[in-house]
């Protein structure tokens, strides 16, 4: 788990570690409940807020993420900590009490599956935050689900729909 980067290195290949190191408790609705009632307990609450919106610690329900968003890359941040405030709980919790904090922190729908590693480290959805006039050349599923801005103009924020190119990170788990 180590050997995962924690984020974009200049001049590193990129890392396909994170795609194989699937969640032992995916889809396992008591996983989940366990997770939240961990997640309570350790008092992930006291940053992260009850529901996980932020507070002191950031957002877990946006699709940002400063160190990745996939299940390996949320393990690693709650196992080794993260600079500027996330504790290292490896000594507190073992890893399976840890996978069970990430499938509720994975049933919040924040995260991305471990297939879309680079999407989840740059926090992009393949078709969101993309201009007007790109979402007019996606496919019908994908131009459907994008947002559009407040007045239905395109913004220059905007960015085309690769799921490799990099967004500005907002929150920055």
């Amino acid at each position: 788990m180590a050997d995962i980067p924690l984020g974009d290195v200049a001049g590193a290949v990129h890392s396909t570690l994170a795609t194989r190191i699937p969640n032992p408790y995916a889809q396992d609705p008591q996983a989940v409940q366990q997770g939240h009632d961990l997640f309570i307990k350790m008092n992930c609450a006291g940053c992260h807020g009850y529901g996980a919106k932020g507070g002191m610690g950031p957002d877990l329900t946006d699709g940002y993420w400063r160190y990745g968003g996939v299940p390996a890359s949320i393990f690693n941040s709650i196992y080794q900590g993260r600079p500027q405030g996330m504790p290292a709980w490896s000594p507190a919790l073992p890893p399976q009490e840890i996978w069970k904090i990430v499938s509720y922190i994975d049933s919040l729908g924040g995260s991305f599956p471990a297939s879309q590693y680079q999407a989840g480290l740059q926090g992009d959805k393949y078709g969101e935050n993309v201009a007007s006039e790109v979402a007019a050349t996606l496919p019908a599923d994908q131009a459907a689900s994008t947002p559009v801005p407040p007045g239905g103009e395109s913004t220059a924020q905007s960015v085309a729909p690769q799921p490799d190119v990099a967004a500005a990170p907002g929150s920055g788990k």
